[in-house]
């Protein structure tokens, strides 16, 4: 039921019949299990006669995500990627709240900071939240449902943004799907006279966050292996580290094993 109004076009609300289309279950049996869920405010009723997720959902979430790895664990393991490629190492988290976005949860940023990129207060809020610009962003777009991914897609870059930002909806879009299957991206001056490289981090089918590590334009190497390696490396770490077989190796550093394929954007 749950994964229904995951995956629906339109919403946030949905009637029984179109649930049920969704689910292959009986309109009968969604009617009752939607009114099972009132009470606990799982499922919340909307005139006329439509259905949204409500806040027993939301506490569900939050409750999960509570027991999710927290810097204790992923701060040794992006320290490491940031001696590894000797750049600015995050570890962004999606957040649903008004709609799809970013929040940083954990960096280690070697001998650079914040203030090193060159924003204004306002334009790092704007860009590192977005996921319509950057590296992290593509990463974690890619593996939206496809209602959410298309409210990013409809979405203009956010101002400040670099002159490799992808503008034009379409070139996005079709980014999305090649991030995907390569499992990782590539940013060139998403943030002016920076470049970044991102891999997703994982919970079950469903996207967690990402990892990226940020570096001067001018000092990223050409031959993005390393990069690209490192990054993917750490990432798949910290996924490992959401399952429950992942619990006992929290702080074993990932093996960076250098692929050839590190062209991608």
């Amino acid at each position: 039921m749950e994964q229904a109004f995951i995956d629906l076009p339109g919403g946030p609300a949905y009637g029984p019949s179109e649930i049920a289309e969704a689910t292959g279950l009986n309109v009968t049996v969604v009617y009752r299990i939607l009114q099972s869920g009132l009470d606990t405010a799982t499922f919340v009723r909307v005139p006329p006669g439509r259905y949204r997720l409500g806040p027993g959902a939301a506490k569900l979430g939050m409750q999960a995500m509570a027991s999710t790895p927290g810097p204790e664990t992923s701060r040794p393991l992006l320290q490491r990627l940031s001696r590894i490629v000797d750049g600015f190492a995050m570890l962004t988290v999606l957040s649903p709240y008004g709609g799809p976005r970013q929040v940083c949860i954990d960096t280690a940023p070697g001998r650079w900071g914040f203030d090193a990129l060159g924003l204004t207060a306002t334009q790092l809020m704007e860009i590192s939240t977005s996921l319509r610009v950057g590296a992290a962003g593509r990463v974690i777009a890619a593996h939206l449902p496809p209602p959410l991914a298309k409210r990013i897609i409809r979405q203009p870059p956010p101002a400040g943004a670099g002159p490799g930002a992808l503008h034009d909806p379409h070139t996005f879009a079709a980014s999305l799907p090649r991030t995907r299957r390569a499992g990782y991206a590539v940013g060139r001056q998403e943030i002016p006279g920076w470049d970044a490289v991102a891999a997703p981090v994982l919970w079950g089918d469903a996207v967690y966050g990402a990892v990226s590590v940020l570096k001067p334009s001018a000092m990223m190497a050409k031959d993005l292996a390393l990069p690209v390696a490192a990054t993917r490396a750490t990432a798949e770490r910290l996924t490992q580290l959401l399952s429950d077989s992942g619990a006992a190796t929290a702080l074993a550093p990932p093996p960076v094993r250098i692929g050839q394929q590190h062209r991608h954007r």
